[in-house]
């Protein structure tokens, strides 16, 4: 009676839970991270590693490779098994504007890669130095058509550099690009006033912000942000299309089945909602992101094509 219960049970759906459990394979789980220990996305991934290795009940072990714009650590993703055992912590950059300015890549996101969960997102900001007389975009742009290249920003990311080109097409004028080894290499020479603005990620410069060495010329999103009330958008100042954020996203190998996904999915959304991970990331300057499934994939392949769009206004596009 009891091994006729168990089997209808099983057959009726009613014992899933247990049994969806075990799909996972047993053993380990890697979490790549296409930049080095230290940064944004190597905190974030560890958050979440630990979060979901305990609601999972496997270990999760962070794996930083870094190099080529994320382009190693997004191969090997590509040619990781679909089975769950593989996931990457991925940026707007290398999911969504490597593909709109490279022309050859590695990777395709849209054929090889599926979201998982999208984890945090914030607007991207307009970064002076503290002491600047740059005080918003207006003074930058009056700034710039004072005469052609009078202005210098850093970028360290294909999304500083690309975040900059749309405004000088929005705006034409012509600045000066002064490349950087990641964010942390240019932050020096911004607050020293070396160069004349950044276009950053909050989750990079929010300490410098509150400690009064940086202040933020305008955020990207379309209505102000909450965690920056007093700082006008981008839109305000006169540029009411320029919209852009910066967002954080895990993915599995494309073909991963649909009961994995759903599960780990499910281990993100939970651990999102504990304390120490939503916390940390507010602190650290972000939003936590609390979409389905299906609103996450959405989300990713309408950021691809949003960014190809930007990628072609500015005239952007490498070898």
């Amino acid at each position: 009676m009891i091994k006729r219960l168990i089997c209808t049970l099983l057959i009726s759906g009613t014992a899933a839970a247990p049994v969806f459990a075990q799909a996972l394979p047993d053993g380990p789980l890697r979490m790549l991270v296409p930049f080095s220990a230290g940064g944004s996305t190597d905190i974030l991934a560890r958050l979440m590693a630990k979060e979901m290795g305990d609601i999972l009940d496997r270990t999760i072990v962070v794996e930083n490779k870094p190099g080529a714009e994320g382009f190693i650590a997004a191969r090997d993703l590509k040619n990781a098994k679909p089975d769950g055992r593989t996931l990457m912590m991925v940026t707007t950059s290398v999911y969504a504007i490597n593909p709109a300015i490279f022309s050859e890549l590695p990777y395709s996101s849209a054929d090889d890669f599926s979201t998982v969960a999208v984890v945090a997102s914030s607007p991207n900001v307009f970064l002076a130095p503290a002491n600047s007389p740059i005080n918003s975009i207006k003074d930058l742009i009056t700034k710039a058509a004072e005469k052609q290249e009078n202005v210098a920003y850093a970028t360290g990311a294909t999304m500083h550099l690309l975040n900059a080109k749309w405004l000088e097409s929005m705006s034409s004028t012509k600045m000066v690009s002064v490349p950087y080894k990641g964010s942390a290499a240019a932050y020096p020479d911004l607050v020293s006033g070396r160069v004349d603005f950044m276009v950053d990620q909050p989750l990079s410069s929010m300490n410098m912000i509150k400690d009064g060495k940086l202040k933020v010329l305008a955020v990207t999103s379309e209505k102000r942000w909450d965690q920056l009330p007093d700082v006008p958008t981008v839109a305000e100042q006169g540029y009411p299309d320029f919209v852009t954020s910066s967002w954080w996203a895990l993915l599995a190998p494309n073909g991963t089945p649909d009961g994995l996904m759903k599960q780990l999915h499910d281990a993100a959304q939970t651990a999102l909602k504990r304390k120490p991970v939503s916390d940390k990331i507010e602190q650290l300057g972000a939003d936590v992101v609390n979409d389905s499934l299906e609103q996450g994939q959405q989300f990713a392949a309408d950021e691809l094509k949003k960014w190809h769009r930007i990628a072609k206004e500015a005239n952007v596009k490498m070898n």
